[in-house]
């Protein structure tokens, strides 16, 4: 399932697949490239998965390097992997490897990308100091290119572009996702899934791999979000600041987020049907349009109005849910859902 919600992410939501076919594109064109990312990365093997499917589909070879096993300096590194032929080098700079590496031809730097992955940030300043200078001695030539993966924020340096995570995916990402996964939800009460969506979301606060967990969860997380929240919390995958009184907030503003324009929309049609009583009762609205749920409920307990049955039913019960809404009390899980359904049926 966890693959599943990966490759959803970074293959079928606009701003993760665009910042990796964004990074694949500048490479290929043989432009070094800085992928500047959080300290979670949702689903990373399938993100490496992903943008190397899509860097196959040029012509360098693809080089994975963990720099966790290197004990040399970046550019002592790339001269012994990739430069056979190392007549005439004179190791008298650090720049100077970066420079022979740049004039040098038929070696195997020039075709290929190296991706380097896992660097501590000495290292990632350590490789992006000399992948600038690199770029630079290549003066506009067609040379190898690098891939780095990074913590936090870099500026750019001259032929090496940063992309940046937090700037190319948003938090009309982690929505689209929350709907998108939230549509497989079994519930076939589409408002009941629009919920689910809403309240993961305010939840989670953009971290998606979270808002999966909880979805994957539905049943058990509709009915009780906060205890399903915790547990979530305690199994000691996910992290939140979020304080008891910030879950029962979040859940009772998705409610009223949701539920007050269907109670509204009740009120509508329950004055559209009953307009000529309410125009005949005092105090004699002028505008029956303007009369509250809670007046309309006490207009017909003391039995000054003639309505159906089922349309009764349905007035006390809106007015029971505007109320506990109105008063900061979130609906129960059995409330919720017969407001779903029968907005569901018209």
């Amino acid at each position: 399932m966890n693959n599943l919600f990966g490759k959803i992410w970074w293959e079928d939501l606009n701003g993760p697949r665009r910042f990796l076919v964004e990074a694949a594109d500048k490479l290929s064109g043989g432009q070094s490239v800085v992928l500047s990312l959080p300290e979670r990365v949702p689903w990373s093997e399938t993100m490496r998965d992903v943008l190397e499917r899509l860097l196959s589909k040029g012509t360098q070879t693809i080089n994975v390097i963990d720099a966790e096993d290197i004990s040399t300096e970046p550019q002592e590194y790339v001269m012994e992997e990739f430069c056979a032929n190392k007549d005439g080098f004179r190791p008298y700079s650090k720049k100077a490897y970066a420079k022979f590496l740049a004039e040098s031809t038929g070696i195997a730097l020039n075709d290929s990308c190296i991706w380097i992955r896992n660097a501590t940030s000495a290292q990632v300043d350590s490789w992006f100091t000399f992948i600038a200078d690199y770029q630079n001695f290549l003066s506009g030539k067609r040379g190898g290119v690098f891939l780095l993966e990074t913590i936090g924020e870099l500026s750019n340096k001259f032929g090496v572009e940063v992309l940046s995570y937090g700037d190319k995916v948003s938090g009309y990402d982690s929505f689209a996702f929350n709907i998108f996964t939230a549509a497989d939800f079994g519930n076939d009460n589409h408002l009941m899934k629009q919920y689910l969506a809403e309240l993961v979301s305010a939840l989670t606060e953009g971290d998606v791999e979270f808002a999966a967990a909880c979805i994957g969860r539905s049943e058990d997380f509709l009915k009780a979000p906060d205890a399903a929240f915790e547990n979530l919390l305690r199994e000691g995958k996910f992290t939140s600041r979020k304080t008891n009184e910030d879950i029962d907030q979040a859940i009772w503003m998705t409610q009223l987020k949701l539920i007050f324009p269907l109670v509204e929309n009740f009120r509508r049609n329950f004055i559209k049907q009953y307009e000529q009583q309410i125009k005949d009762t005092p105090p004699y609205y002028p505008v029956p349009e303007e009369v509250e749920i809670g007046y309309l409920y006490g207009q017909f307990n003391q039995r000054r109005w003639l309505v159906n049955e089922s349309d009764a039913e349905d007035l006390e019960f809106y007015r029971e849910v505007r109320n506990k809404l109105a008063h900061l009390t979130p609906l129960t899980f059995d409330m919720l859902q017969k407001v779903f359904e029968k907005n569901s049926r018209r």
